[in-house]
């Protein structure tokens, strides 16, 4: 029989949910404070968002439980789960969660949003964070509950996005702070595992839309600081932002303001926006409304946009050229 005592003492269990890189430092912060991970989930290959890591292979390495389900959902899927009677089901899962995922931890599920909630809830927070110039946000951990990013707050571990950070190294402040919030947490719920955090001022709530091609699409009337900060928020390992050129989509993996030693600032100044100063090699150097800006380009430059004086704003291309951002 178990006394009060040795259940007092008895680790944290846990099951984690999630496919990328993100989900593995919440574990590593777990099992740092004498949490167990008793099994990740993960989804089939075919379905996973752009990103994902190998989960397989670091449950593989730390001896835990591995599986794959399509649909959170599912009966099997909720069966899965309920076998293992965690005391904690810490997921960053791409689909929403139902009632009955939500309820079958004995303690709650947990779930993170990395801005300041319940502000800026909602699709894409990264890329929105970047590309707004936001420099100071939170990875906020939340009880889960039906609503998106709603639940009672648990924790927010603070973020500072520097004004070169791309998207990867924001990505890894955040893995970063996943790491030491779940640490913060496991200690405070080994010390009263209902701790039930604090109430969301809903009033005050916004939701980001989702982002689409169009968001990430150069517009060379955009001042250089809305180009640099595009272009930050989609830079590699994503797939970069879009300059459109006639019938080509050429992506952009950097941008910088431009050192033009042989133009007067007057005279850069009346250049119009979508001059080509120059192309070299796989840089392309142009007006935008009110800086010159250096674009290095991660797929090949056209021909003709090596010999073009002008690029147009893109809903001229994209017109007589619809499925260049389908």
């Amino acid at each position: 029989m178990t006394t009060a005592k040795e259940h007092e003492a008895a680790p944290l269990r846990f099951v984690l949910v999630g496919t990328q890189e993100f989900i593995l430092h919440c574990g590593a912060g777990i099992m740092d404070t004498g949490g167990v991970v008793d099994a990740h989930i993960s989804l089939p290959e075919h379905l996973r968002p752009n990103h994902s890591t190998d989960v397989e292979g670091h449950a593989a390495r730390h001896g835990i439980d591995y599986h794959e389900i399509e649909d959170i959902n599912a009966p099997g899927s909720l069966d899965l789960i309920r076998c293992y009677g965690s005391d904690f089901l810490v997921c960053a899962w791409p689909k929403v969660l139902g009632k009955e995922v939500l309820e079958l931890p004995k303690h709650g599920c947990i779930g993170t949003h990395p801005t300041e909630l319940p502000f800026n809830r909602g699709r894409h927070p990264l890329h929105w964070l970047i590309s707004m110039g936001i420099s100071h946000t939170k990875l906020s951990f939340f009880r889960m509950d039906e609503g998106i990013d709603t639940g009672d707050m648990l924790l927010q571990v603070p973020i500072e996005i520097g004004p070169d950070d791309q998207i990867k190294e924001v990505t890894s402040k955040v893995n970063q702070a996943g790491y030491e919030g779940m640490r913060v947490l496991c200690k405070t719920f080994m010390e009263d595992r209902s701790y039930a955090g604090a109430l969301q001022s809903h009033g005050q709530a916004n939701y980001w839309r989702r982002r689409t091609p169009y968001d990430v699409t150069l517009d060379l009337r955009m001042s250089a600081g809305a180009i640099i900060r595009t272009v930050r928020s989609f830079a590699p390992p994503y797939p970069c932002a879009n300059l459109i050129f006639e019938k080509n989509a050429v992506k952009i993996s950097s941008a910088t303001v431009a050192d033009i030693q042989d133009m007067t600032a007057e005279e850069q100044r009346r250049a119009e926006p979508g001059r080509i100063i120059s192309v070299d090699g796989d840089v392309i150097i142009v007006k935008t409304d009110d800086h010159i800006v250096e674009l290095v380009c991660a797929t090949l430059i056209p021909e003709r946009l090596k010999k073009a004086k002008y690029i147009h704003p893109p809903s001229r291309y994209i017109a007589q050229n619809p499925e260049l951002l389908a």
